[in-house]
This record gives C-alpha cells, sequence and structure tokens, in this order.
C-alpha cells in the first residue's frame, strides 16, 4: 500500500484527485469553502462554483452552505433560472470501499445531476447521484432526491414523495 492509498483509506479516487490533478482538487475544495461559508453576494457564489468546474448557466441563486460536490463538480449541470436554498447537498458521484465494489456491481455507477430550467431546490435537501430535477419542479425542505423529478411536479419528505 503505498503513502497515497494510507491516506485515502479504501476509497476509490477519481482521475481529478490522482498524480498531478492533486493541487487543483485541494484548490476546488478551497474554492468551494470560500464559495459554502463566506458572507457574499449570490453572484460571486454563482462564479466561484464555476471556477470549480460545475456547469451553471444564467440567472442562478445559490445560498450559503450548499454543498456541490467536491470530487467532481463537474458532474453537476445547474440550467437558467435555478434556486438552491441554503444547506443544500449535491452530490453527483458514489464511491464504495473496495470491498464492497464486488457486493455492490452496479452502485456508484450513477454519476451527475440535472437541474432542469426554473427548478426549485428547497433548504436542506439532498440530491444524490444520477438524478435529473425537471423544468420548474420543486423540491421541498429537507427533501431526499434519489430518483429524478419529473417537469413542474413537488416532491417533499425524507423520500421526496411525488404530492402534486
Amino acid at each position: 500500500m503505498s503513502k497515497i492509498d494510507s491516506f485515502f483509506g479504501q476509497i476509490n479516487r477519481s482521475e481529478n484527485s490522482k498524480g498531478l490533478k492533486l493541487p487543483k482538487a485541494f484548490l476546488n475544495r478551497f474554492i468551494h469553502c470560500i464559495a459554502r461559508y463566506f458572507p457574499m453576494f449570490p453572484s460571486t457564489r454563482v462564479w466561484l462554483h464555476r471556477k470549480r468546474g460545475v456547469k451553471i448557466k444564467k440567472n442562478v441563486f445559490i445560498g450559503a452552505e450548499v454543498f456541490i460536490d467536491d470530487a467532481e463538480p463537474d458532474l453537476v449541470h445547474i440550467k437558467e433560472n435555478v434556486t438552491i436554498i441554503a444547506r443544500t447537498a449535491i452530490i453527483a458521484h458514489g464511491y464504495y470501499p473496495r470491498h464492497l465494489q464486488i457486493k455492490l456491481k452496479t452502485a456508484g455507477n450513477k454519476k451527475g445531476v440535472i437541474l432542469e430550467k426554473g427548478a426549485y431546490i428547497g433548504f436542506g435537501a439532498i440530491i444524490l447521484p444520477g438524478v435529473t430535477i425537471g423544468e420548474n419542479a420543486i423540491i421541498g425542505a429537507g427533501a431526499i432526491v434519489a430518483k429524478s423529478v419529473k417537469a413542474n411536479e413537488i416532491v417533499i419528505g425524507p423520500q421526496a414523495q411525488k404530492i402534486k
């Protein structure tokens, strides 16, 4: 086991966190911390996330303490007129310990998150890998979204149940 493997443990690393790309990964995490915790105009927060590699279109609002995938921010696509309220987490990939990879053959294969035009993500929502939030869909506060949401749907609750 190399020194780098002992540092990361049993978690697989993406190409963004290997070799010469490691300094860029640390810089992206530093920028992410600034975007999450420092008081600033929302447009500055959007600009910082773009610098990290998140694909963000026009007229997007990102609240404070929003976590957007650290390891692979380029897998997150946010279309125009999207609102993401504070303390939301968007996780665009999944890594599993090596000893579970055999058992979970398809786990972690889903990658990327797409927030379509006009989507609204409520306070503290969690968006998991492989999810697309449809155009003008509303995700209620605290919802955990593990499946894609169709356009104009409203989902709430810990398992993001459709209500309308």
